[in-house]
């Protein structure tokens, strides 16, 4: 069973600052994970993004996203109880702790690697989704104004030019389009929209995959500061 804050372990040597260091901790890592999770809600819901995924159907990233904003907030709350088991001092909690926060460390690197593979310009999973996306509008541009419409926005604004370039265009004899080309200089952009948007992305991705990893490691740390104090605590019974 686990101890209570009855017992005056103060009196009989018990290190306090380990607990106190644990608490302190949990908090600031909770605001952490609560930071992670409301930058996924600014990627989820900013205007032009939004509008992009919807008109063009690609929504990988968002589903991949998803798994490490649901992983953030199951954190925050498993990093609440954690801070009540070591006010409380619950020792027979800490094995619980110690099997959820491993299990955390696989959805955190689980959801790492995922927004990794779909969110950055190296990755030919996502230039793969994507070219086949982009080209489709490509396709579509005389018939479908929709397509022609979500693809010039983007074009525009990313500095991309079809799927892999102006050849996309002129390989269905279709003439280039004005947004194809730098409003300054005239020049046709370098790259295509599957690479672009894939770099577009990479700020989000980095800051999300670099949170995740962070979070890995602390799960490492705490279970091993759970350990210890449980065993400190025993030792006083």
């Amino acid at each position: 069973m686990g101890a209570g804050r009855g017992n005056t372990y103060d009196d009989r040597g018990f290190d306090q600052s380990l607990s106190l260091g644990l608490i302190l901790m949990q908090i600031i890592l909770s605001l952490i994970c609560l930071a992670n999770f409301a930058i996924c809600i600014w990627i989820r819901f900013d205007l032009d993004f939004w509008e992009w995924v919807v008109e063009i159907g690609w929504y990988t990233y968002w589903n991949v996203m998803y798994v490490v904003m649901i992983a953030m907030l199951l954190k925050t709350f498993l990093l609440g109880l954690g801070v009540w088991v070591v006010y409380e001092e619950r020792t027979s909690f800490v094995p619980v702790l110690c099997i959820l926060h491993v299990l955390m460390f696989v959805l955190h690197l689980v959801g790492a690697v995922l927004v990794c593979l779909y969110g950055v310009e190296e990755s030919q999973l996502v230039k793969s989704e994507l070219h086949d996306v982009f080209l489709s509008l490509v396709y579509r541009w005389d018939e479908d104004p929709r397509a022609s419409r979500i693809l010039r926005i983007i074009q525009e604004y990313v500095g991309c030019c079809g799927a892999t370039g102006g050849g996309d265009y002129l390989g269905v004899f279709k003439e280039i389009p004005t947004e194809c080309r730098h409003p300054v200089t005239g020049n046709e952009w370098d790259d295509g929209c599957e690479q672009a948007l894939a770099w577009w992305l990479e700020p989000w991705t980095v800051t999300l995959a670099g949170f995740s990893c962070f979070i890995c490691l602390t799960d490492v740390i705490l279970v091993y500061l759970y350990l210890r104090l449980r065993r400190q605590l025993n030792s006083l019974l």
